[in-house]
C-alpha cells in the first residue's frame, strides 16, 4: 500500500476542500481532522492545526495533536486524515483515545484505513508515547478490524451517548 502522511498545508489546497466536500455530500462526519467541515476558511483550519500542536496554544477542552493527511503515492490524491493525540485527561481515556481518523468514501474497503493508523503509529512513537488506546462504537466492525490488524487488543467496553464503545489499546 503506497501511502504517506504528510501535513496539511495550503500546498493541498484544493484536494483538502474536495476531501471535505465529500464527508459534506455524503453527510458524513469526518473523524480525525479537527472539525474541518467547521472551516470555511483552509488558512484558519491550518493555523488552528498548528496552535493545537502544543499545550500552551491547543484549543480548550482539547488534548494537544498532529494532524495528517494519508496521500497515495501513485496519484498524490488525499484518501484519508489521522490525528494523534497526546497528553490525554484521565475523561478522554475513556472515550477519546490518541488516534483518529477517517478515510473518504470512494476510497473505503481497500485496505487504506489500515495502513493510515500503521503510519500513524510510527508518528506516536516519534511524540514519546509507548501505547496507545482507540475508541470505537462497538458495531463499528470496519474499524475494529482496522485496529485488530494493527495489533490492538480490547481493554474493555463503556457505554457512551447511548451506544457502547469499545477501547483498544496497541502497544509501541
Amino acid at each position: 500500500m503506497d501511502l504517506y502522511l504528510a501535513k496539511p498545508s495550503l500546498k493541498y489546497k484544493e484536494q483538502i476542500m474536495d476531501f471535505r466536500q465529500e464527508f459534506i455530500s455524503n453527510q458524513e462526519i469526518a473523524y480525525g481532522t479537527q472539525h474541518l467541515y467547521d472551516y470555511n476558511s483552509l488558512e484558519d483550519w491550518i493555523e488552528q492545526l498548528r496552535l493545537n500542536e502544543k499545550e500552551e496554544t491547543v484549543e480548550s477542552g482539547r488534548p494537544p495533536s498532529y494532524e495528517f493527511m494519508a496521500i497515495r503515492k501513485e496519484d498524490e490524491k488525499i484518501i484519508g486524515m489521522i490525528n494523534v493525540r497526546y497528553n490525554l485527561t484521565d475523561d478522554m481515556l475513556i472515550y477519546l483515545g490518541h488516534i483518529g481518523y477517517c478515510v473518504r468514501k470512494s476510497e473505503r474497503r481497500k485496505g487504506y484505513a489500515a495502513e493510515m493508523l500503521r503510519l500513524a503509529l510510527l508518528e506516536a512513537k516519534k511524540i514519546g508515547l509507548d501505547r496507545v488506546l482507540l475508541t470505537v462504537d462497538s458495531d463499528k466492525i470496519a474499524s475494529i478490524a482496522t485496529m485488530k490488524k494493527n495489533g490492538a487488543i480490547l481493554e474493555n467496553e463503556v457505554p457512551y451517548n447511548n451506544k457502547i464503545t469499545q477501547r483498544y489499546w496497541i502497544e509501541l
